[in-house]
């Protein structure tokens, strides 16, 4: 059965509609019923109110007799007086007899009552009416309860007792009896005046006897008719009182079927009702719970939201600070160019100069050795000399001994020309070398002066470094202790704020690197000058040492140019260690320039990276963010859906719970459970669907994460790689080789240590930095989902709300039905109970208005006050009954208005119809 919402609807409708008009059925055929009890038990009451009419009727009259004859006694005692004795007495005991007569007749109709009353009307004392009725004979009350009782025989025909015709002639009878003793008084005013004989009196009594007689016979018939009444109301009040033990134990019956299920309801009501106050308790420790919750977690946002409002000041602030440091990087890196470009040049320049130096060493090395051979020469030659000399003497002596001989003479002269034109040529030499020597000693003398001031200044030099080298300590102490400084700000900051980005310590650190790199630029450009100066030292060095070799002499000064130039060459060995420490400093200098150079073109490369990556990521974030808001929407249709779905559910529900009551009424239940099994699969169709949907959101979150940590960790491989690639440079950098300098090394060691240190300190701040970016998305991540937690949350807390409030709005509509259902009910009893104590006086009435009717042939007019209580009677009834049927109206107007809303939610516990109370 596919049908839909608005067959459904109309059908429920048309089932409503049908079982009101059973409801109404049944409702006006309990009231016949009702009714019907209520005639019974009127007509039960009217033989009693007969019963006790006729008894007063009886009693009324015997007084009214006892009257007259009392009176007709008086007026026979004071006209006759003592001649008439006889005649009176006579007279007397007829009166007596006809006294005598009523008398019995009183007591034989006393005894017949009295066992009436005993056995059919025992309750006749409880009426004060009667009572009053015996103790004063008032015609009013007899004229009431005659016209109540006569009314009430108008209303229902069917137990008319027609009491007229016995109550008829007893009236015409006391009407005679009055004329009769007004008759009889004006005939012995008569008598007494005109002294009539007692023969006329004689008659007069005869004919008195003979119509008492007639009416006593009369009254006899009346007595026997009444006899013959009371036991016909005798056999009708029991069939009566069998008819009503009869309804009486259906009605009971009847009630107890009706009050079993009113009690089952009442106990499911209750049970119904302490549930939803434990439910409201619950749900009220719930709502606290939350409501605190809530508050921790707005105050945890607003926390946030002043973080993210601090933390995005401090991005714009890192901004401009990347603008300014990205303009400042493009001055340093022309400025770095064109000090490449310096470089570059000395760089040549340096390479000559050394190519130049190299062979300036192998000359001055040439020279040593010339030097050397010539000294050696020189001392061989002085050898020669002293043995010439003393070989001179010797010939001379020899000459002298041999003066005799010519030949000898000859060649000795000879030999002596010879040797006159060595030592001339031997004092040539000398004085050339003499010369030589003195223009040596004095080149050596000036070279040696030149030395101790270049001394002096290298000793300056030397010194000025020392304190540059203390300075560049100290620089790295205070760089130390700003790195320590900057960690436990770093340490402090992980401390305050997780949730800050990655761009800040990223920042910081490539100004840290702008400030490094311009500090060692600085150093670079003073090594650059220093290193300049030095060269032109050694070229001015070179150039004595070549002079002072062109320049030494002979013998005496030899041992002081040899120590001179041992003494040189001491200090050309350590301006040459010196040299070559600082062109070891400066290759380091050079290469740690180049690496941070490199370091710092990796970073912006990573940096353009990152953004490259950074932009794919929005982008994709930006897609996922878009497909989550269709998604989303997606979802808020399912969930107005749902929403829809469980209102008809609910309704559904309403009406299964009506229809279960119905179920005994109606035969449309069958169709109605089908309904309701094929709303349910829809309904559980529709949630497989949304757990499908949220299934698949979960599986595109997970994806999204896993790609999002893909890139992280591709990220982190290429900065390892970068990293192992730093230390491997670093670590392949070059060492000093010689061994003989390894004093001279150490300070440059302990800078090597220092600059490894710091690097290594550097790549653990990147690792550092790499795990805060990780985990500053992380907390991304998590912020987001913290916030959608929170919209659902807020969401899902605002449909409890709403549900709250229509919960508490059904039940303040319910609470004051309630109240005016039973303010209602309360005016019906109150009304009710108005009618009931009316009831009967109206009855009596009726009966006496039936009466007054019959006897309106012999009497043609009533008193008018009696008129006007039979008008006003009516009225009360007419408005009593109005208010009660207003009342009825009101409540059905109620049952058919007061249908539960769609909003409303009962107890899932509970089973059966609403019923409104």
């Amino acid at each position: 059965m596919n049908m839909s919402k608005t067959e459904k609807l109309l059908a429920a409708k048309k089932k409503l509609k049908e079982f009101q008009l059973q409801k109404k059925l049944q409702v006006q055929e309990t009231l016949n019923k009702q009714q019907d009890s209520n005639v019974i038990d009127e007509s039960i009451s009217q033989c009693q109110t007969n019963c006790q009419t006729a008894e007063v009727d009886k009693l009324y009259n015997q007084k009214k007799q006892n009257e007259v004859e009392y009176a007709e006694k008086q007026y026979e005692e004071h006209i006759y007086g003592t001649d008439i004795v006889h005649k009176e007495e006579n007279v007397t005991n007829h009166f007596d007899g006809a006294n005598n007569l009523p008398d019995m007749i009183e007591t034989k109709i006393a005894t017949n009552n009295s066992d009436v009353t005993e056995k059919s009307f025992p309750t006749l004392e409880n009426y004060p009416e009667t009572a009053g009725l015996h103790e004063s004979g008032n015609k009013n009350t007899m004229h009431s309860h005659l016209q109540s009782d006569s009314q009430y025989v108008g209303n229902d025909e069917k137990y008319n007792l027609n009491i007229t015709t016995s109550n008829g002639p007893s009236m015409v009878q006391k009407e005679y009896l009055l004329e009769m003793a007004s008759e009889v008084a004006h005939v012995l005013t008569d008598d007494i005046d005109h002294s009539e004989p007692p023969s006329s009196l004689d008659f007069d009594l005869k004919c008195r006897n003979q119509f008492l007689s007639s009416c006593l016979e009369e009254q006899k018939q009346l007595v026997n008719d009444l006899h013959i009444q009371v036991s016909r109301y005798h056999s009708r009040v029991t069939e009566l009182e069998g008819i009503l033990a009869t309804k009486d134990s259906e009605f009971e019956a009847k009630l107890i079927r009706e009050i079993n299920p009113l009690k089952e309801q009442l106990q499911i009501h209750t049970q119904t009702t302490g549930i939803l106050i434990a439910e409201k308790a619950e749900l009220t420790a719930a709502l606290v719970q939350s409501q605190k919750t809530v508050k921790q977690n707005s105050e945890e946002i607003e926390e946030m939201s002043g973080k993210l409002k601090h933390s995005q000041l401090r991005i714009n602030e890192l901004e401009k600070e990347l603008a300014q440091t990205r303009s400042n990087s493009t001055d340093t890196q022309k400025n770095a160019q064109q000090v490449q470009q310096v470089y570059d040049e000395l760089e040549k320049n340096y390479y000559e100069l050394r190519k130049e130096k190299e062979d300036l060493e192998l000359e001055t090395s040439e020279l040593k050795q010339k030097l050397n051979l010539k000294n050696t020469e020189f001392i061989t030659l002085q050898q020669e000399f002293q043995e010439k000399a003393a070989l001179l003497s010797l010939n001379e002596l020899r000459i002298q001994q041999l003066t005799d001989t010519s030949q000898t003479l000859e060649s000795q002269h000879q030999i002596v020309t010879v040797l006159e034109q060595q030592l001339a040529q031997m004092r040539e030499t000398l004085k050339l070398v003499n010369n030589e020597k003195d223009e040596a000693s004095r080149q050596y003398q000036n070279y040696v002066r030149q030395l101790d001031a270049q001394q002096a200044k290298l000793f300056n030099e030397v010194e000025s470094g020392k304190k540059i080298i203390s300075d560049l300590e100290s620089r790295e102490k205070s760089y130390i202790q700003r790195l320590s400084d900057l960690e436990q700000q770093l340490q402090h900051e992980r401390e305050k704020s997780e949730a800050i980005l990655p761009s800040q310590d990223h920042n910081d650190e490539i100004t840290n690197l702008m400030k490094n790199i311009e500090g060692l630029t600085v150093q670079h450009k003073n090594l650059h000058i220093a290193l300049s100066e030095r060269d032109a030292e050694i070229e001015m060095l070179t150039k004595e040492i070549q002079e002072s070799r062109d320049m030494k002499d002979d013998g005496t000064d030899a041992a002081k140019l040899v120590q001179a130039l041992e003494s040189e060459k001491l200090g050309a060995s350590r301006a040459v260690s010196q040299n070559q420490q600082l062109k070891e400093q400066l290759t380091e200098m050079e290469n740690a320039f180049v690496t941070l150079s490199n370091a710092k073109l990796d970073l912006t490369e990573q940096l353009q990276a990152e953004r490259n990556i950074g932009r794919k990521l929005n982008a994709r974030l930006n897609n996922v963010e878009m497909e989550m808001d269709n998604l989303k929407e997606k979802l808020k249709e399912k969930e107005t859906l749902l929403i829809e779905l469980e209102k008809e559910k609910l309704q559904n529900a309403q009406i299964a719970d009506q229809m279960q009551h119905y179920q005994a009424q109606s035969h449309h239940a069958r169709t109605l459970q089908q309904e309701l099994q094929n709303a349910l699969i829809y309904i559980e169709d529709l949630k497989s669907e949304n757990e499908e949907l949220a299934k698949e959101l979960e599986t595109k979150e997970t994806h999204l994460s896993r790609e999002v940590e893909k890139i992280n960790e591709d990220q982190l491989v290429t900065k390892n790689e970068q990293n192992c690639n730093d230390i491997i440079t670093m670590q392949n950098s070059p060492l000093p080789e010689d061994k003989n300098i390894s004093d001279n090394f150490r300070p440059i060691t302990k800078l090597e240590n220092r600059f490894k240190e710091t690097m290594e300190k550097v790549a653990e701040l990147t690792d550092e930095k790499q795990k805060l970016e990780h985990l500053v998305l992380q907390l991304q991540g998590e912020t987001e989902t913290i916030g959608e937690y929170i919209t659902l949350y807020q969401k899902q807390r605002a449909i409890l709300g709403e549900r709250w409030k229509e919960r508490e709005q059904t039940f303040r509509q319910l609470v004051e039905q309630r109240n005016q259902q039973q303010e209602q009910l309360h005016k019906l009893k109150v009304l009710v109970t108005d009618l009931l104590k009316k009831h009967p006086e109206t009855l009596i009435n009726s009966t006496e208005i039936n009466c007054h009717k019959d006897t309106n042939a012999d009497t043609p007019t009533l008193p008018e006050n009696e008129k006007q209580d039979n008008a006003e009677l009516p009225l009360i009834e007419d408005k009593t009954a109005s208010d009660i049927l207003d009342l009825l109206t009101e409540i059905k107007d109620c049952k058919d208005t007061c249908i539960i809303e769609p909003n409303f939610h009962p107890c899932p516990w509970c089973s059966g119809r609403l019923i409104t109370v």
